[in-house]
C-alpha cells in the first residue's frame, strides 16, 4: 500500500514546486524595483544635468514626501531580504538584479538566467569585492552563451535550469512567507 502512495506523492511535490515558479505579482514588482530601481525613486539621482545651465529641465521627479516613502519601502523589503537564509536572498539578488546577460541565455532562461550563471560560478573562487564578482559572473555567462551555441542550449541549460527552478522555488516561497499576503509596496510606474 505505501508503493502505491509514494509516486503520488512525489507528484504532488513536483506540482507544488511548479506552482510556486509562478511569482506573485506583488512581489514580482517589489523585487523587480528594490534590485533596480529603489536609488532613484529615494531621489538618489545623478545631478549631471546641472551643468547643462538653466535651460534644462529638472531631472528630479517626485516630491520630499514621495522620497521618504520610497525610502520607508526600502527598509521594510531589505529586512524582509535580511531574514531569509543568504542563500535564499542571493538567489533572488541573482534573478532580479539587471545585467547584460548574452541574449541567447536571457531568451532562454528569462529570470532564471542569473541563477544559472551563479550556479556555473560554483566552479571559479568566489571573490570578496562586487566588481571582481561581476567579473566572474560575465565571464562564466560568456562561456556559457559558448557552450550553447557549440552544443545546443536545451542540451548544456537542462540541468542548470533544473536547479535554478529549484532554488529559486524555494528562495521566492520563504520571501513571500516573510512578506506575507499584504499589499504590493510599490507604486507602479
Amino acid at each position: 500500500m505505501r508503493a502505491a502512495t509514494k509516486p503520488s506523492a512525489q507528484k504532488a511535490t513536483q506540482s507544488l514546486l511548479v506552482h510556486h515558479l509562478r511569482v506573485r505579482p506583488t512581489s514580482d514588482l517589489e523585487l523587480e524595483w528594490f534590485f533596480n530601481a529603489v536609488e532613484c525613486d529615494m531621489g538618489l539621482r545623478s545631478n549631471w544635468y546641472l551643468a547643462l545651465g538653466p535651460d534644462c529641465p529638472t531631472a528630479v521627479e517626485g516630491t520630499p514626501e514621495d522620497f521618504v516613502e520610497a525610502a520607508h519601502v526600502e527598509r521594510l523589503i531589505r529586512g524582509w531580504l535580511r531574514a531569509l537564509p543568504d542563500p535564499e536572498a542571493g538567489v533572488l539578488q541573482a534573478a532580479y538584479e539587471t545585467r547584460l546577460w548574452p541574449r541567447r541565455l536571457r531568451d532562454d532562461l528569462g529570470t532564471l538566467t542569473g541563477v544559472v550563471v551563479r550556479l556555473t560560478c560554483a566552479l571559479d573562487p568566489w571573490p570578496d569585492d562586487p566588481q571582481s564578482r561581476s567579473l566572474v559572473e560575465m565571464t562564466r555567462a560568456g562561456w556559457l552563451d559558448s557552450e550553447c551555441e557549440q552544443y545546443g542550449a536545451a542540451s548544456v541549460l537542462a540541468e542548470l535550469r533544473r536547479a535554478a527552478e529549484v532554488r529559486f522555488g524555494r528562495a521566492i516561497r520563504a520571501y513571500e512567507s516573510i512578506r506575507g499576503m499584504g499589499p504590493c509596496l510599490v507604486r507602479a510606474s
